[in-house]
């Protein structure tokens, strides 16, 4: 019934004019969207305030606090700067909470009530804090106009994309194909599609259709998409998609796990990814359920490793502080329930490397376990956080447990990004108990082909022992 609405999503939502209190933060209607309240009063001197105007501007300046009183008890006249500085601010965990149990009402990009959150948020957004999402009536975010206006002020991700609705001229059941390549980029706002990249179901493909001009048609049971254990067209279709608008999509990560950085355009479309999940906008719906099929673990939503209450989980290991022959082997594991964190000293040996296995894309689709990344005062990450799960054999050796398409996903990556997982045995890949999805842990056993020496001062040994020559034959 309630869907998180991202960051783009409220910032171009309409806001409602009306009394004194609002026009003094609106200047009587001038600023419409929240964007451009927000882009005003980041570079403008506070405006002249009394009682009658300023019960949202004082609580937009203070942002979100425990218990603050109905200003229909409390009287307007009462919302002074001093009464919300009498507050305890919330947390932004308290504030998440808060926000999944107390839908906002707003409407379809119109915002006329839940006002004082609505300017408690927009205060954030002025200081340079994060968006948290907001939760309202799904039907309302696309579908469902203003009941005065009967407006519909935001479009479906959907009506972007080219050529899409020859498929519904032509009475396609969209049961029987799914959208793939750059459609999700168009959906995610980054860029038009050219042609539309469809799968076909068998039974569609043995309908002999032709389809019209930009509408292009991938082969039967193609082995580029052969990734995650997907067994052809129709399983890719029953098993391997994603819903948005009532279209299927087949799952990003089939995309972006072999996207290349090797062009101009590839390059391009990181940078628009990485906005994308810069602004949270995977937290807002359509995109809020996809989560691990993003494929992305470098995008993982991020958390101050202070915010966490390391003493109220199980120490499983404690080499925070150990140094092996001159090297920094220092990190420390925590069990909670049903999850792990692992946190790295700041010298620790591997640590560098984790970072660069994220920010190359080689960990993208082998990392679903992978929730959270852990970050430092200064944004540097230092750890993360994993889902739990069932080793694929407790024999380091019985490699053949691995299926086969995570071996062929772990080669392409290494081979796109000219790095190893040093330490690819069963005992190293799970299989989550909460997606079902194979997974390496401990993700920072990754090295530089080029830089293969590092391994033996990190006392570091290559498993399989026939791992490289693996990498180099793989086709």
């Amino acid at each position: 019934m309630y869907s998180p609405i991202s960051l783009d999503y409220f910032l171009n939502m309409e806001v409602a004019n009306g009394g004194i209190s609002k026009q003094i933060l609106n200047l009587n209607g001038k600023l419409k969207y929240v964007k451009d309240i927000v882009k005003y009063w980041k570079s403008n001197t506070p405006p002249q305030l009394i009682p009658e105007n300023w019960q949202y501007w004082n609580c937009m300046i203070a942002g979100f606090k425990h218990n603050v009183a109905n200003h229909h008890d409390l009287g307007w006249n009462e919302m002074s700067e001093e009464y919300y500085s009498s507050l305890l601010p919330m947390s932004d965990g308290e504030i998440d909470d808060y926000l999944q149990n107390n839908p906002v009402e707003f409407d379809n990009g119109f915002i006329k009530h839940s006002y004082h959150r609505a300017y408690a948020m927009i205060g954030r957004l002025i200081r340079g804090e994060d968006y948290i999402p907001f939760y309202m009536e799904t039907e309302k975010i696309f579908d469902k106009p203003w009941i005065n206006d009967n407006k519909i002020r935001t479009e479906k991700p959907t009506s972007k994309l080219k050529h899409l609705s020859k498929l519904d001229e032509m009475g396609i059941d969209r049961d029987d194909y799914c959208l793939c390549q750059s459609s999700i980029l168009s959906v995610m706002g980054i860029r038009d599609n050219d042609d539309l990249d469809i799968i076909i179901s068998s039974k569609l493909r043995n309908q002999n259709i032709s389809f019209p001009q930009g509408i292009d048609v991938f082969a039967e049971n193609l082995t580029k998409f052969d990734y995650f254990g997907a067994n052809g067209d129709d399983d890719i279709l029953e098993n391997f998609c994603i819903t948005i608008d009532g279209y299927k999509f087949l799952e990003p990560r089939f995309y972006f796990a072999r996207k290349n950085m090797s062009s101009d355009r590839d390059k391009k479309d990181f940078e628009g990814i990485k906005r994308f999940f810069d602004r949270n906008s995977n937290l807002g719906f359509p995109f809020d359920k996809i989560t691990y099929k993003w494929g992305l673990p470098e995008f993982r939503p991020r958390i101050n490793v202070k915010e966490l209450d390391l003493e109220s989980l199980t120490l499983v290991k404690d080499k925070y502080n150990r140094i092996a022959d001159g090297v920094n082997q220092g990190r420390a594991v925590y069990a909670g329930d049903g999850y792990y964190v692992k946190v790295f000293h700041p010298e620790y040996c591997r640590l560098q490397n984790f970072r660069d296995a994220l920010s190359s894309g080689f960990l993208n689709g082998l990392a679903s376990s992978m929730t959270h990344l852990l970050e430092d005062d200064d944004k540097n990450i230092i750890g993360y956080i994993t889902l739990g799960g069932t080793m694929l054999s407790d024999n380091e050796s019985a490699f053949e447990s691995i299926p086969s398409h995570f071996w062929r996903t772990m080669l392409r990556n290494s081979q796109k990004r000219n790095k190893v997982f040093y330490d690819f045995v069963p005992i190293n890949i799970i299989r989550d108990s909460y997606f079902n999805q194979i997974s390496l842990i401990d993700l920072e056993s990754v090295y530089d082909l080029n830089n293969l020496d590092d391994m033996k001062k990190h006392n570091a040994t290559l498993k399989p022992s026939t791992l490289i020559e693996s990498i180099k034959e793989f086709i």
